[in-house]
């Protein structure tokens, strides 16, 4: 059976949540069997944009030095980073704190901009992918995801970390040859398997950062801070992301990147094959994350394939003036080049051309944009089928 180990933690200090990540890396064997002595470890948190720990939006930095400290015990071979879509890495860290902590730890920090090309023969919608050397040159790839849920993909868990594989802008043009969220979900697929193909006989290991992760519509500023109290682990990325989506006390029938997972074989989706270590379920009963606005079911999912019908029955994204600084980080962003700014002058959205892949709100530093209502068709079509 797949493993997912839980453990509770009220707070981000330091050795309670060292002793918490340890005792989840226990259950599914130890550090000693999870990673070689003196072997090549790349950790890849989550580090979206230049946003501050209290926001809850990247790993937080407490949760990565506790994470280094653990594996400096098995080697001091260790390399991290992630590739934010717009900004310096090094800018992104100082900014979320991870910089200061990587530092009194004397670890590298990667560079990202090296590439390798790996592949998936059975892909749907890309079969080879230019990735970070570094992430994939390893012995060992330990990745820090955070507890979030997303606009697009409805979870930001295990498996939509490693859309960071892909460096800084390059990520936007995934979204115009994979322009619905089915699509984009068969895309992230097609990426999670050309890395398991790449990792074969290396180790994976996933450990979840949920002690505050982010509600609403996640991943970044349009979120809502939300105390969860727990670190999970697990070597399946699709066992743990199951696991998170209980807890959170989500609809599962909504988290459609992991289904499409189950559906290729990539990891355990059924909760009755899944070997829960630790706490249990029901020690999270009282928690609930609020889904993103408006989410889609299945049937909602299957009808945005037909691409005009996107005006009709779907937000649009709407600009705050009071909030908006002018900065054009939206318009660098936007895959089909939707939204435009002219110096001076607030972002605008050419509504025809925009794909709803939200990436505009997602740079977005002032949490200035936001959801239109539904259209009127939209809620008429989708209402009995949310």
């Amino acid at each position: 059976m797949s493993k997912v180990a839980i453990a509770k933690c009220h707070q981000y200090e330091l050795e309670l949540v060292k002793s918490q990540i340890a005792k989840t890396l226990n259950f599914l064997g130890g550090l000693e069997s999870l990673i070689p002595k003196d072997s090549k470890v790349f950790i890849k948190m989550n580090c979206l944009g230049p946003f501050p720990p209290f926001m809850a939006i990247t790993t937080n930095p407490i949760f990565v030095k506790a994470v280094i400290q653990l594996v400096k015990t098995r080697t001091e071979n260790i390399i991290i980073g992630d590739n934010p879509a717009l900004k310096d890495l090094i800018h992104v860290m100082k900014k979320n704190g991870i910089y200061d902590a990587i530092m009194d730890e004397n670890v590298t920090i990667f560079n990202g901009k090296n590439q390798i090309s790996i592949s998936n023969p059975q892909a749907k919608i890309y079969n080879r992918f230019e990735v970070s050397q570094e992430m994939m040159d390893v012995d060992v790839l330990i990745s820090l995801p955070k507890m979030k849920t997303h606009s697009l993909t409805y979870v930001s868990l295990a498996q939509k970390n490693f859309f960071g594989t892909i460096y800084g802008m390059s990520k936007g043009s995934w979204h115009m040859k994979a322009s619905n969220p089915l699509q984009f979900g068969e895309a992230l697929n097609d990426l999670y398997g050309a890395i398991l193909k790449t990792m074969a006989g290396k180790k994976i290991i996933h450990i979840l950062d949920g002690i505050v992760g982010l509600e609403g519509d996640g991943p970044s500023t349009a979120g809502h801070p939300k105390i969860a109290e727990v670190i999970m682990a697990s070597e399946d990325a699709i066992s743990l992301d199951r696991v998170a989506i209980e807890i959170m006390h989500l609809d599962n029938s909504r988290a459609f990147i992991n289904h499409i997972a189950v559906e290729r074989g990539f990891g355990e989706g059924n909760l009755k094959k899944i070997e829960i270590l630790g706490e249990p379920l029901s020690a999270f009963s009282d928690l609930q994350f609020a889904p993103p606005g408006n989410s889609l079911s299945q049937f909602g999912l299957k009808i945005l394939k037909i691409k005009p019908l996107r005006n009709f029955v779907l937000e649009h994204p709407l600009i705050d003036h009071q909030k908006c600084l002018k900065c054009g980080e939206c318009t660098r962003i936007c895959p089909p080049k939707a939204m435009t700014i002219q110096p001076g002058k607030f972002p605008a959205l050419k509504m025809s051309l925009c794909i709803r892949c939200w990436c505009c709100a997602e740079v977005c530093p002032q949490n200035a944009i936001k959801k239109s209502k539904r259209p009127l068709t939209g809620r008429l079509v989708l209402k009995s089928r949310l």
